[in-house]
């Protein structure tokens, strides 16, 4: 019996000493699916902090970009609260004109035409003062963005090497790419988002600062008063143009003009005018500029052009954008760890059911909206092949 124990306990051993083996294999190799977890989720995070800075400075630049619309916007208005109390102004003094030899009457216009006359130059002075703050708030923005785009690219690499050092991984070494292209970050970057100017990038911000007029802005025409063979016709606006080199001006015309209808004709009397304008005077008028003031009203529309009011200069704006951002062109980022890649990248996100458009369109990706997010992404096929060349180290 005892010798018959011996030999069962010799054939164990190796039997125990393949088990402590594949024990001390798999707990390795567990160790290394540990470590190989751990740098894969540190990757992660890295490419996903990244791509969200990359978002949030696409949103910071949309936000500006908008700022800068509404900058002109305001310049525009302020022209044309100008010109409509201009017009308002020669208007109560032909009235006052008029009425002179109607008594008691004549006493109240007259009072009338003095205060508006006197509310003119204090109302001038504080939309001069405006429009001064606004080429001062103009010029803070397109700082602005040149900060965002200086500093966005500088805090990526730094906030990486933050977060490898929270997670414990400075011991091995990262690279962030580009994608697409695969290109030490920030090379690209940089030239991404070309500079832009407002004479030379098609008309875009022009047409978009136009089409952001308000109602008061963009056409101020309307009926003052219709008693059927006389009625008074108000018509005006404020419209950005281009100028010498593609300049940008801004120019507002308000007219007032009494209708006459006799029983073979019509006759015109100018009533009030008003112009106002920055840069460029206004030498010739369309039929559909300043909400159709030459239609309405062609007398007066040729009377205002003969007395016109400077108000300073109008700054074509320098900003940050992309016409061209269809999907496969969205930039993504890519960190590598040794052997370990993650990708993470940004997309363009309006849903109808949250932001619903009245025209019931889809929204495409732009530089106008702040609608970017971050996301994890899967590597495409080439950047696969690349990177496992990386890997093996043959690049």
């Amino acid at each position: 019996m005892r010798s018959e124990r011996g030999y069962v306990s010799v054939l164990v051993l190796p039997a125990v000493a393949g088990l402590l083996a594949m024990l001390l294999v798999v707990v390795s190799q567990q160790q290394r699916l540990q470590q190989r977890w751990h740098l894969q989720s540190a990757a992660d995070n890295m490419a996903l902090s990244a791509a969200t800075i990359i978002a949030r400075e696409f949103n910071l630049i949309a936000v500006i970009n908008r700022a800068l619309i509404a900058n002109q916007v305001t310049q525009g208005q302020l022209l044309g609260l100008a010109s409509w109390f201009s017009s308002i102004r020669s208007a109560t003094e032909r009235l006052a004109l008029v009425t002179s030899i109607v008594p008691y009457l004549n006493v109240v216009t007259g009072h009338l035409a003095k205060a508006v006359k006197y509310a003119e130059r204090p109302l001038h002075i504080i939309v001069n003062s405006a429009l001064v703050l606004q080429r001062i708030l103009l010029s803070t923005l397109q700082t602005a963005q040149w900060m965002i785009r200086a500093s966005f690219a500088m805090m990526i690499p730094k906030s990486l090497a933050e977060i490898a050092k929270v997670q414990n991984i400075l011991q091995h070494s990262w690279t962030l790419f580009h994608s697409p292209g695969l290109i030490e970050f920030p090379w690209l970057w940089w030239r991404y988002m070309p500079l832009q100017h407002g004479a030379r990038d098609n008309d875009l911000l022009r047409e978009m600062t136009q089409s952001s007029r308000d109602d008061f802005s963009s056409k101020r025409s309307y009926k003052w008063f219709d008693a059927g063979f006389v009625k008074a016709r108000k018509a005006g606006g404020s419209d950005l143009v281009m100028v010498n080199q593609g300049r940008w001006a801004w120019q507002s015309m308000d007219t007032v003009a009494l209708h006459i209808r006799w029983l073979f004709k019509r006759e015109e009397i100018p009533w009030g005018e008003g112009v106002t304008y920055q840069s460029r005077n206004i030498t010739s008028v369309t039929e559909n500029q300043f909400g159709e003031s030459r239609q309405i009203n062609p007398r007066a529309t040729q009377l205002a052009l003969i007395d016109q009011q400077n108000m300073g200069t109008t700054t074509t704006p320098y900003y940050f954008n992309k016409e061209q951002l269809e999907v496969d062109d969205w930039p993504s980022v890519i960190i590598k760890f040794d052997d370990v890649f993650a990708k993470a990248g940004v997309r363009f996100s309006r849903p109808q059911s949250v932001l619903p458009r009245a025209t019931k369109t889809t929204e495409q990706a732009n530089l106008f909206n702040a609608l970017w997010e971050s996301e994890l992404q899967s590597l495409n096929a080439p950047e696969k092949l690349i990177l496992s060349r990386f890997a093996q180290g043959e690049l």
